[in-house]
């Protein structure tokens, strides 16, 4: 009998990023055989062309007899720029899907309620929001997470996992090619590019990834800048909300005022003026004035004020659940042939979109009980 998925080969291609014709070389087969088991899903595989295939993409022969999950990419919500090629975006769907998948076999196996959609159906608008409207749902959410109406976050990134959404950061190297996070409206999951992003650029990030999920959820905007407009006054709410910034923020300010709104808020100099651009806070001429003198002291890429990077824990400590191996402090302990099995990844890429924070464990996951 043949286990083996013929589609998840498409998949593992595009996940490293080659074409056919390198696959069927990495692979030691002809592209003509690789073609023919990639376009037609009824073909026989047999267990010596996955182990070639498996052993060319360095992914377990599980990864190849699990079922599609059935994501639709075309959904997926992250910013293309004009830079990106068509092989970076497969790679980035690519690891998405998988990630995804992963979360919800991990999600089955750690017997956590999932309570993540319940709050999401509630507060998605199912109508197109204004700004103000978007604020107003920023605003509730917040609430929802709960946190006070006013101040800062202190973590972001906590307070989004503590409601069951799941954010982990992505190994494709995307450069300036594409925004700084993925999302899709059915999941409540939330992937990023660290790449050595400071601590306010992963915030924010964050803070619209999550808007996706709420705004995003039951709608869908057919201008792409419209939907990304509302993720940014969403996150720009959410981390700094209207009244915080009316009482702080004047239009006589100069710009070394700002690194005061950063330190105290989390949200970068860039943000803040935006934001108070937005509110009406500072007209056009004074909001160009500042971008002008941010780009005269090298600002734009490199601000002052550290904000601290933060890190998700929640996946690490549901696979830690799911495999019995987590201990007091958080810390999960994995077997690998527990994750490279039933999971279908490679034990490192684990380890990567739960940030580092998984331990080897040498027993076999078959001897546990």
């Amino acid at each position: 009998m043949n286990d083996f998925n013929p589609t998840r080969i498409e998949l593992a291609r595009k996940y490293r990023g080659w074409t056919k014709k390198e696959l069927a070389e990495r692979s030691g087969m002809t592209p003509t055989y690789i073609g023919m088991l990639v376009g037609n899903p009824t073909t026989h595989l047999t267990e010596s062309s996955v182990e070639k295939i498996a052993y060319a993409t360095s992914l377990p022969l599980s990864f190849f007899m699990l079922r599609d999950p059935g994501l639709d990419w075309n959904r997926l919500a992250f910013r293309r720029k004009k830079t990106i090629t068509r092989n970076l975006s497969n790679r980035i769907c690519a690891e998405f899907e998988m990630l995804a998948d992963t979360v919800s076999r991990v999600s089955s196996m750690s017997n956590v309620p999932d309570k993540t959609a319940s709050w999401l159906d509630k507060i998605a608008p199912t109508f197109n929001p204004q700004a103000q409207g978007v604020r107003r749902i920023a605003a509730n959410t917040r609430a929802i997470l709960g946190l006070p109406s006013r101040g800062a976050v202190r973590n972001m990134i906590r307070s989004v996992e503590r409601k069951g959404v799941i954010i982990a950061p992505l190994t494709t190297k995307v450069a300036d090619s594409v925004s700084d996070g993925v999302t899709y409206p059915d999941k409540a999951l939330i992937g990023y590019f660290p790449e050595n992003k400071p601590g306010d650029r992963l915030r924010f990030t964050i803070a619209h990834e999550l808007g996706h999920l709420v705004l995003h959820r039951y709608r869908r905007p057919k201008d792409v800048s419209l939907m990304e407009r509302e993720a940014n006054e969403f996150a720009g709410e959410f981390l700094l909300p209207e009244s915080d910034a009316r009482a702080i923020i004047s239009p006589s300010m100069m710009l070394e005022d700002y690194l005061y709104v950063k330190s105290g808020w989390g949200i970068s100099i860039g943000a803040a003026v935006r934001r108070a651009f937005d509110l009406g806070l500072i007209d056009g001429d004074k909001y160009k004035s500042l971008y002008v003198r941010m780009a005269q002291r090298h600002w734009i890429k490199h601000e002052p004020v550290e904000v601290k990077a933060e890190h998700p824990v929640r996946l690490a400590q549901m696979l830690g659940r799911a495999f019995g191996g987590l201990d007091d402090t958080g810390r999960s302990t994995v077997p690998r042939d527990g994750i490279e099995g039933f999971l279908g990844v490679p034990f490192e890429l684990a380890n990567d979109w739960c940030d580092n924070r998984l331990t080897e464990k040498a027993a076999s996951w078959t001897t546990m009980r």
